[in-house]
């Protein structure tokens, strides 16, 4: 694929696939018919009405998408049973069958878009390159692989013009502010395992080995090196691809089990035309990640040293992908408990959360510290758990956030912290990216813009570019004299002291950092894209301000609040403290402090013996 127009010729085709307007511009230069149809899912491109960009998921109402959702938990279920049956066959590799399964949903998923015409005329995919982020070039779906058949399909790349991407930074963040937010933990936790690195082996009679991090593992590193627990960082090398004999699996075994269950769904959701090679495809997947997960144990296998003087355990952020899974397997071999920590507070308050058990951290680990008893509950009720659970607290970092104060008084007063992050695809919403767009436009219009208040708007620090084109949401802001935005890949950690009243939407982990901040928080409840358990919307309605977008009237009463004195809400949120409290424990931190501290027993007394 490369950017020269000869290579081939537009003016032949009349049906195209095209996430980028930039690109777009170049293919109508370049020859294009302006009357060609334009099939996308980009809501930048969708975002003008033109009579000739079709909106390509718009088969995907929310009835069909929950539809579509509702089913895949089983799904996930049946594959990970029905290949555990297989001789030879471990939970590990299990969990990495059913989970890559339940990966391959977002390719049904696209694929389902697809009519029988896209099998045998004239179709052009325009595939886009430009700058990224860790996840490189995720702009684009494999339409080559899934339309390979059709002779008359083509492909030309593009390369955007003017580029820039920026990736989450602390550039700009002064050294005082993250210190107040990271704490003494954190630097503890950095001097011990550059200090311990050079120290001998032989001093230490416990160690903990660690892959990666989150806030609460960095609280428990730093009070176990405080303990005299040698913490050692790990990390995997290059891939290697020779084949690990102690896994060698028989793939046609495999294939032949769980093929009925994926071809059931396939042919349900895609046209007939599409069966054979979403077929296809799935089963290249499956060989693709168990290829991956067979090269991720030979290489952790080098990694992680079983150690017959010293005491270990492995400390791990997130271990519910492949790499994770992989990780698993040898410490189960070698004997070394798997330790991991809750990184955010999102399964005990998300009903969405549901359809994505196979991805829970507890499938995976052997052991889970969590900041409440709610997760607990939600995480034991999993089909695939398979972990100790440990009640511990939130970790210093989000506690600390009670004592922020406004410290900028000349700035807006609110601010509203998006959780809109398109996915290109199957997310837990049943709401299509181009539906969110327009959700989220219509919060600024009928609200935002319409309060006597200065507004900052904080856009989600995404990290990994979905679409070429810059969200058209962020576009119309400008035109709303009371609406500054906030575009910086800054965390909202370093900004809370920024605002008085704090503003967000979704059942996600950006919910507790402005909640454990003590200052208002008015909570957005979306019914169609991850919305709030029934019980978490109770508990929370009485200890934040909440408005469900299923009430009568929901932008005017919502606009009404926030048009108060800043005073006024300040005074009503005071009201709510007795509540507040107890939602915090239920639903936040079941603890005041010592996270890092609890935790460290548990592993003195339970792991590390």
């Amino acid at each position: 694929m490369e950017n020269i127009a000869k290579d081939i010729d537009f003016s032949k085709y009349r049906n195209v696939f095209c996430d980028s307007i930039q690109a777009l511009e170049w293919a109508y230069e370049n020859g294009l018919s302006k009357s060609a149809i334009i099939r996308s899912s980009s809501p930048a491109m969708l975002w003008g009405n033109k009579i000739n960009i079709h909106d390509l998921e718009s088969r995907w109402d929310i009835d069909k998408l929950v539809e579509f959702q509702s089913t895949i938990q089983k799904m996930t279920k049946d594959i990970f049973d029905l290949t555990l049956n297989v001789p030879g066959i471990e939970r590990e590799f299990a969990l990495n069958i059913s989970r890559s399964a339940f990966d391959f949903q977002k390719i049904l998923y696209k694929s389902a878009c697809l009519n029988e015409d896209d099998f045998t005329e004239p179709r052009l995919f325009i595939h886009v390159d430009g700058k990224t982020g860790p996840a490189g070039n995720i702009m684009n779906f494999p339409w080559n692989q899934l339309l390979s058949s059709n002779e008359l399909f083509s492909v030309v790349s593009y390369t955007l013009k003017n580029d820039d991407w920026k990736v989450l930074t602390t550039q700009g963040v002064s050294y005082w502010k993250r210190f107040s937010v990271a704490g003494y933990e954190t630097i503890m936790y950095r001097l011990a395992i550059k200090l311990m690195k050079k120290l001998p082996d032989f001093l230490f009679t416990k160690e903990l080995l660690m892959p990666n991090e989150n806030e609460l593992n960095i609280e428990i590193a730093s009070s176990l090196a405080m303990n005299g627990v040698k913490i050692q960082k790990i990390q995997l090398g290059p891939l290697s691809n020779v084949k690990n004999k102690a896994l060698s699996v028989n793939n046609i075994a495999i294939q032949e089990v769980i093929l009925p269950v994926m071809r059931k769904r396939i042919e349900q959701w895609v046209v007939p035309s599409a069966v054979n090679v979403v077929v296809s495809l799935f089963k290249s997947f499956l060989e693709e990640k168990i290829h991956e997960f067979e090269s991720l144990v030979v290489n952790w296998d080098k990694v992680v040293i079983k150690s017959h003087r010293t005491k270990q355990a492995v400390l791990v952020n997130c271990p519910a992908n492949i790499t994770g899974r992989a990780l698993s397997y040898v410490c189960r071999k070698k004997g070394i408990p798997l330790i991991t920590s809750q990184h955010g507070v999102t399964v005990e308050i998300s009903k969405a959360h549901s359809m994505i058990h196979v991805a829970f951290d507890n499938s995976v680990a052997d052991v889970v510290f969590s900041y409440n008893h709610k997760i607990v509950d939600a995480e034991k009720s999993n089909y695939f758990d398979n972990a100790k659970h440990y009640v511990v607290g939130m970790p210093m970092r989000l506690i600390r956030m009670k004592h922020t104060h406004t410290t900028n008084k000349a700035t807006s007063p609110i601010v509203y912290i998006t959780t809109n992050l398109y996915h290109m695809g199957l997310s837990i919403s049943s709401n299509t990216d181009y539906r969110n767009a327009i959700y989220e436009h219509k919060i600024i219009k009928k609200v935002l813009s319409k309060l006597p208040h200065k507004v900052c708007y904080k856009t989600y620090p995404e990290d990994n570019r979905r679409y070429a084109d810059t969200d058209p949401v962020l576009d119309d802001i400008e035109i709303f004299d009371n609406i500054e935005l906030f575009s910086e890949k800054i965390d909202m950690r370093y900004l809370v002291s920024e605002y008085r009243i704090l503003v967000t939407t979704c059942a996600t982990s950006t919910l507790a950092w402005p909640v454990m901040s003590g200052k208002p928080v008015i909570f957005i409840n979306q019914k169609n894209n991850s919305p709030l358990t029934d019980d978490a919307f109770a508990s929370l309605s009485q200890g934040l301000f909440v408005f469900d977008d299923q009430e009568e009237d929901f932008y005017g009463k919502l606009k009404i609040f926030l048009s108060q004195p800043i005073e006024k809400i300040e005074e009503l949120w005071k009201n709510k403290e007795t509540a507040r409290k107890e939602m915090i424990r239920d639903y936040f931190s079941a603890y005041d402090a010592n996270a890092g501290k609890r935790a460290t027993k548990i592993i003195f007394s339970e792991y590390l013996t």
